[in-house]
C-alpha cells in the first residue's frame, strides 16, 4: 500500500507516534554516546535489549555516528568502544559531531517543549557532566529543520529502503512541479537543509531545499544508489557540487592569505602544487559548476587570483565589473 504524505500548517507533536519515534532516537543516541564515553566497552545484544529494540538499528545507530566523526572502534564482533584517550569533556566537538548534535535538537524542538525539555537534560548529562562545557559551537541559524518531523521521517524511511518517490516541488517564486525522484540524502550545506535525489525522468541531481517539498508519495518501487555517492558528497565544499568534475582551474592565493589555504579545504579537492618564494600559493581546483568556485573567490578577493583557464578568469572579471557598475 502506498505512503502519502502532504505538508500542513501545523504539526501537533502530542498527537502524533512519530514524536515518541524521533525522542526514542535521540535518547537512544544520547544512551550510546553516554554508555560509551565510560571507557569501557559496549555490546550491541546489551544496548538493544536495553534500549528495547533491535540489534540492527543499534548498529544503524552506531554507524551514524561513526559517519559523524565519534571515533568508535570494534572491539570484537558485537562490542564496540572509543578510541583510547577520547573524551567527550575533553575533545572539541567536530563540525560533523556538532551538527548532529544540533539535528537532534532541532527534531526534538519541533516536537515540542516535552520532547526539548528531554533532549536538553540528557544533551547536559553527556556533555556537561554536572559541570559547563568549554567547548563552543557555533552552528548557524538555519540549522533548524524547516519541514514536520513526519516528513523528515517519510523522505528518511525512503533513502533507508532505496525506495523510489513522487514528489510536488515549489521553487521560490515558481509553479510547484512534479517530480519521481531517487532520494540518496538529506544533507545541511551553508544554514540550509537539502534533499540530494535523483531526478529520474530528466536524469539529473538535484537539490532540493526542504522547506519547498510539498507533498511525498512513496511508490515500492527500488532503486540502487550510485556506488559514488559518499565519494561526491565527501568532494563536496558547498551545495553546487555536481556528479561530474570539470576542468583544472588554477587560483592565485596572496601570501596573507596563504595559511588559511593550507589548513582548510575551500575549493573542490583542492592542491597545492607550488609554494612561491614569497609565501604565496598556487593552487589546483576542478569544480564540476562554476558557482562551485565563484563564491569562495568572490569572498576572499582581493586576496585570490584565477590563472587559467581564460574562461573562468573572464567570468570573474566581468562578476566583478557588473558589481562595480552597480554601486557607481
Amino acid at each position: 500500500m502506498k505512503k502519502t504524505f502532504v505538508k500542513k500548517k501545523s504539526f501537533a507533536p502530542k498527537a502524533s507516534a512519530m514524536g515518541k519515534d524521533y525522542i526514542k532516537t535521540v535518547e537512544r543516541l544520547i544512551s550510546m554516546l553516554s554508555q560509551l564515553d565510560k571507557g569501557a566497552a559496549v555490546s550491541t545484544a546489551d544496548l538493544a535489549n536495553k534500549l528495547g529494540v533491535t540489534q540492527r538499528t543499534i548498529q544503524r545507530d552506531l554507524d551514524l555516528l561513526c559517519r559523524s566523526g565519534y571515533p568508535i572502534m570494534q572491539e570484537e564482533r558485537g562490542r564496540y568502544r572509543f578510541m583510547e584517550g577520547f573524551s567527550l569533556k575533553k575533545v572539541e566537538l567536530s563540525e560533523e559531531q556538532a551538527s548532529l548534535l544540533s539535528f537532534m535538537f532541532d527534531i526534538s524542538h519541533s516536537l515540542g517543549s516535552k520532547f526539548e525539555d528531554s533532549f536538553r537534560g540528557l544533551f547536559k548529562r553527556v556533555l556537561a557532566r554536572d559541570m559547563d562545557t568549554p567547548f563552543y559551537a557555533k552552528i548557524p541559524a538555519g540549522t533548524k529543520l524547516p519541514c514536520d518531523a513526519r516528513m523528515v521521517r517519510d523522505l528518511e524511511d525512503a533513502i533507508h529502503d532505496c525506495e523510489r518517490v513522487r514528489m510536488t516541488y515549489q521553487p521560490e517564486g515558481k509553479e510547484a512541479k512534479d517530480y519521481l525522484l531517487e532520494p540518496f540524502k538529506i544533507a545541511f550545506y551553508d544554514g540550509f537543509w537539502y534533499l540530494i535525489a535523483n531526478d529520474v525522468v530528466r536524469k539529473r541531481l538535484l537539490k532540493l531545499r526542504l522547506e519547498r517539498i510539498k507533498a511525498v508519495t512513496h511508490t515500492s518501487e527500488a532503486f540502487i544508489p550510485p556506488a559514488n555517492l559518499m565519494t561526491l558528497l565527501e568532494q563536496s565544499v558547498n551545495i553546487w557540487f555536481e556528479e561530474k568534475r570539470g576542468e583544472r582551474v588554477l587560483i592565485r592565493v596572496a601570501p596573507e592569505a596563504a595559511k588559511y589555504f593550507k589548513q582548510k579545504v575551500f575549493f573542490p579537492l583542492q592542491n597545492i602544487i607550488k609554494e612561491e618564494k614569497d609565501g604565496a600559493l598556487v593552487l589546483e581546483t576542478f569544480p564540476g559548476h562554476p558557482e562551485e568556485i565563484s563564491h569562495v573567490i568572490m569572498n576572499w578577493i582581493p586576496c585570490l587570483m584565477v590563472l587559467e583557464p581564460v574562461s573562468c578568469k573572464e567570468a570573474i572579471k566581468k562578476t566583478v565589473a557588473s558589481y562595480l557598475e552597480s554601486i557607481k
